[in-house]
Protein backbone atom coordinates (compact mmCIF):
# COMPACT_ATOMS: atom_id res chain seq x y z
CA UNK A 1 0.00 0.00 0.00
CA UNK A 2 1.40 3.12 -0.84
CA UNK A 3 1.98 5.64 1.61
CA UNK A 4 -0.49 9.01 1.78
CA UNK A 5 0.82 11.54 -0.40
CA UNK A 6 2.39 14.93 1.81
CA UNK A 7 -0.52 17.03 2.50
CA UNK A 8 0.17 20.87 1.00
CA UNK A 9 -1.45 23.76 0.80
CA UNK A 10 -0.71 25.95 -2.34
CA UNK A 11 0.57 29.45 -2.79
CA UNK A 12 -2.64 31.14 -2.93
CA UNK A 13 -3.92 29.95 -0.48
CA UNK A 14 -0.97 31.65 1.63
CA UNK A 15 -1.36 34.58 -0.49
CA UNK A 16 -4.94 34.87 0.30
CA UNK A 17 -4.54 34.89 4.03
CA UNK A 18 -0.96 36.84 4.90
CA UNK A 19 -0.40 38.91 2.04
CA UNK A 20 -3.83 40.22 1.22
CA UNK A 21 -6.17 38.84 4.10
CA UNK A 22 -3.92 40.33 6.72
CA UNK A 23 -2.08 42.89 4.11
CA UNK A 24 -2.83 46.43 6.89
CA UNK A 25 -2.20 44.42 9.40
CA UNK A 26 1.09 42.73 8.99
CA UNK A 27 4.04 43.66 11.69
CA UNK A 28 7.72 43.85 11.26
CA UNK A 29 7.40 41.28 14.20
CA UNK A 30 4.85 38.97 12.26
CA UNK A 31 7.18 39.20 9.08
CA UNK A 32 10.07 38.22 10.92
CA UNK A 33 8.68 35.49 12.70
CA UNK A 34 7.03 33.85 9.93
CA UNK A 35 10.44 34.15 7.79
CA UNK A 36 12.11 32.35 10.95
CA UNK A 37 8.81 29.79 10.12
CA UNK A 38 9.98 29.68 6.60
CA UNK A 39 7.83 32.47 4.55
CA UNK A 40 9.32 35.04 3.59
CA UNK A 41 6.62 37.20 2.80
CA UNK A 42 8.81 40.14 0.72
CA UNK A 43 9.67 36.78 -1.81
CA UNK A 44 8.24 35.19 -3.95
CA UNK A 45 5.94 32.37 -2.54
CA UNK A 46 6.91 28.80 -3.32
CA UNK A 47 4.28 26.89 -5.39
CA UNK A 48 2.96 25.18 -1.87
CA UNK A 49 4.04 24.33 1.96
CA UNK A 50 3.44 21.60 3.64
CA UNK A 51 0.71 20.79 6.14
CA UNK A 52 2.82 21.21 9.35
CA UNK A 53 4.46 24.65 7.66
CA UNK A 54 0.97 25.63 7.39
CA UNK A 55 -0.13 25.14 10.48
CA UNK A 56 2.49 26.78 12.03
CA UNK A 57 1.61 30.16 9.71
CA UNK A 58 -1.72 30.10 11.06
CA UNK A 59 -0.25 29.67 14.51
CA UNK A 60 1.80 32.58 14.68
CA UNK A 61 -0.48 34.87 12.65
CA UNK A 62 -3.13 34.29 15.14
CA UNK A 63 -0.95 34.79 17.94
CA UNK A 64 0.19 37.67 16.58
CA UNK A 65 -2.67 39.51 14.71
CA UNK A 66 -5.15 38.74 18.00
CA UNK A 67 -3.48 38.22 21.12
CA UNK A 68 -6.43 39.33 23.28
CA UNK A 69 -8.36 36.60 21.53
CA UNK A 70 -8.39 33.00 22.78
CA UNK A 71 -6.74 31.11 20.21
CA UNK A 72 -10.05 29.63 18.71
CA UNK A 73 -11.62 33.03 18.06
CA UNK A 74 -8.35 34.27 16.67
CA UNK A 75 -8.72 31.05 14.05
CA UNK A 76 -11.87 31.75 13.30
CA UNK A 77 -10.79 35.68 12.46
CA UNK A 78 -7.57 34.22 10.48
CA UNK A 79 -9.82 32.10 8.55
CA UNK A 80 -12.85 34.81 7.79
CA UNK A 81 -9.73 37.01 6.58
CA UNK A 82 -8.57 33.94 4.12
CA UNK A 83 -11.93 34.40 2.25
CA UNK A 84 -11.26 38.23 1.95
CA UNK A 85 -7.90 37.73 0.73
CA UNK A 86 -8.82 34.31 -1.18
CA UNK A 87 -11.08 36.81 -3.42
CA UNK A 88 -8.17 39.61 -4.72
CA UNK A 89 -6.49 36.62 -6.06
CA UNK A 90 -7.11 35.36 -9.90
CA UNK A 91 -8.39 31.37 -8.97
CA UNK A 92 -10.24 33.07 -5.72
CA UNK A 93 -12.26 35.31 -7.98
CA UNK A 94 -13.49 32.76 -10.31
CA UNK A 95 -14.22 30.21 -6.91
CA UNK A 96 -15.86 32.95 -5.15
CA UNK A 97 -18.16 34.16 -8.48
CA UNK A 98 -19.94 30.21 -8.93
CA UNK A 99 -20.31 30.08 -5.16
CA UNK A 100 -22.46 33.01 -5.13
CA UNK A 101 -24.41 31.74 -7.94
CA UNK A 102 -24.92 28.16 -6.84
CA UNK A 103 -26.20 29.61 -2.90
CA UNK A 104 -25.86 28.15 0.31
CA UNK A 105 -26.64 24.93 -0.31
CA UNK A 106 -25.02 23.85 -3.07
CA UNK A 107 -22.14 25.67 -2.11
CA UNK A 108 -21.75 23.14 1.02
CA UNK A 109 -22.36 20.31 -1.33
CA UNK A 110 -19.07 21.54 -3.21
CA UNK A 111 -17.31 22.03 -0.26
CA UNK A 112 -14.44 19.46 -0.92
CA UNK A 113 -13.94 20.53 -4.70
CA UNK A 114 -14.08 24.46 -3.51
CA UNK A 115 -11.03 23.38 -0.54
CA UNK A 116 -9.03 21.42 -2.55
CA UNK A 117 -8.59 24.47 -4.82
CA UNK A 118 -6.43 25.79 -1.87
CA UNK A 119 -4.72 22.21 -0.84
CA UNK A 120 -3.99 18.74 -1.91
CA UNK A 121 -6.06 17.16 0.84
CA UNK A 122 -9.21 18.04 2.05
CA UNK A 123 -12.15 15.77 2.21
CA UNK A 124 -15.62 16.84 2.65
CA UNK A 125 -18.62 15.27 2.88
CA UNK A 126 -22.35 16.27 4.13
CA UNK A 127 -23.61 14.27 6.84
CA UNK A 128 -27.10 15.87 6.86
CA UNK A 129 -28.21 18.58 4.66
CA UNK A 130 -31.91 20.27 5.14
CA UNK A 131 -33.32 23.61 3.25
CA UNK A 132 -30.93 25.83 5.99
CA UNK A 133 -28.98 23.77 7.88
CA UNK A 134 -25.81 21.17 7.08
CA UNK A 135 -23.57 19.24 8.85
CA UNK A 136 -20.15 18.98 7.15
CA UNK A 137 -17.50 16.47 8.23
CA UNK A 138 -13.88 17.38 7.21
CA UNK A 139 -11.08 15.79 7.85
CA UNK A 140 -9.34 18.46 9.93
CA UNK A 141 -7.89 17.20 12.71
CA UNK A 142 -5.46 20.03 13.90
CA UNK A 143 -6.47 22.90 15.65
CA UNK A 144 -6.37 24.69 11.99
CA UNK A 145 -9.96 23.34 12.56
CA UNK A 146 -11.33 26.92 13.82
CA UNK A 147 -9.99 28.27 10.38
CA UNK A 148 -11.78 25.97 8.87
CA UNK A 149 -14.56 27.40 10.31
CA UNK A 150 -13.87 31.36 9.76
CA UNK A 151 -13.29 30.04 6.15
CA UNK A 152 -16.42 28.17 6.11
CA UNK A 153 -18.69 31.14 7.70
CA UNK A 154 -17.11 33.79 5.66
CA UNK A 155 -18.30 31.55 2.46
CA UNK A 156 -21.73 31.16 3.39
CA UNK A 157 -21.49 34.81 3.89
CA UNK A 158 -20.01 35.29 -0.12
CA UNK A 159 -23.11 32.98 -1.10
CA UNK A 160 -25.58 35.39 0.06
CA UNK A 161 -26.60 33.29 3.00
CA UNK A 162 -28.17 35.50 5.62
CA UNK A 163 -27.11 34.99 9.39
CA UNK A 164 -25.08 32.25 8.75
CA UNK A 165 -23.06 30.85 11.45
CA UNK A 166 -20.93 27.52 11.80
CA UNK A 167 -20.12 25.65 15.01
CA UNK A 168 -17.66 22.27 15.79
CA UNK A 169 -20.05 20.09 17.09
CA UNK A 170 -17.31 17.53 17.40
CA UNK A 171 -14.44 16.40 16.44
CA UNK A 172 -11.64 13.43 16.99
CA UNK A 173 -8.57 11.84 15.17
CA UNK A 174 -10.09 11.49 11.79
CA UNK A 175 -11.72 15.17 11.78
CA UNK A 176 -14.70 17.46 12.71
CA UNK A 177 -17.97 17.39 12.47
CA UNK A 178 -19.19 21.66 11.66
CA UNK A 179 -22.96 22.52 12.01
CA UNK A 180 -23.70 25.28 9.25
CA UNK A 181 -27.16 27.28 9.90
CA UNK A 182 -27.83 30.13 7.41
CA UNK A 183 -31.58 31.94 6.49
Amino acid sequence: MDPAPERLVFAHTVEGLLIRGVAGMLTDRLRARLREAGLDLDAKLRPAYTYEEWTEFVRISAAELFPEKPWPAAYRALGERLIDGYRETLLGRAVMSIIKLRGPAKAVQRTQQSFRSGNNYTEARVEHLEANRAELWMNETSDVRMLTAGIILAGLRATGAKEPSVEVKRFDDKGTVYVLKWS
